[in-house]
């Protein structure tokens, strides 16, 4: 009688050590799953919110940038907002006297460059001057799709005031 009350102790111990085991397995799942939805509780971002982040992140990464690299990233973001067709967001960044003088209006300025500049472009970056908070950079724009070949390029030279990280105007020369 002696071994089967030996038998009957490990079935004891062998369920007593798998119970302890699932209970451990689901407090850990439900400590987990709290943790999990608090976290997806939090309040989401309003799109002005987004907006002032995305800022103070572009602002911390051009402040690691030399003069050349900003000016560059300026007219990029330009340029990108040309291409993706963001007209009145490239508009914002052109100097007010330069809009009044050249494009008085957005409509003028998208007309503008529909008609002079490529819808994909190549950008070459030839050279830059300072003066003061102002920097000259001279621009190569090659037509992506249509130049290839002939390998006609456009310069540009490209005014840009910049009065703070990320606060900038421009200016360019009107063909």
């Amino acid at each position: 009688m002696v071994k089967k009350d030996k038998k009957k102790d490990y079935k004891i111990i062998y369920l007593s050590a798998i119970l302890i085991l699932i209970l451990i397995l689901t407090i850990s799942f439900f400590t987990h799953k709290k943790q999990s939805t608090d976290s997806t509780n939090q309040p989401e971002m309003t799109e002005q919110e987004e907006i002032d982040f995305e800022k103070i992140n572009v602002t911390a990464k051009l402040q690691d940038m030399e003069e050349r690299e900003r000016m560059e990233f300026y007219f990029g973001m330009f340029w990108r907002n040309i291409e993706n067709k963001e007209y009145e967001q490239a508009y914002d960044l052109l100097y007010s006297e330069f809009k009044q003088t050249y494009f008085p209006t957005l409509d003028s300025f998208t007309k503008y460059v529909q008609t002079k500049f490529p819808q994909l472009a190549i950008l070459e970056y030839e050279n830059i001057e300072r003066n003061g908070d102002v920097y000259v950079l001279w621009v190569h724009i090659a037509d992506a799709i249509n130049d290839k070949q002939t390998d006609e390029k456009q310069q540009l030279n490209v005014v840009i005031q910049e009065n703070d990280y990320n606060d900038f105007v421009m200016s360019f020369s009107v063909i």
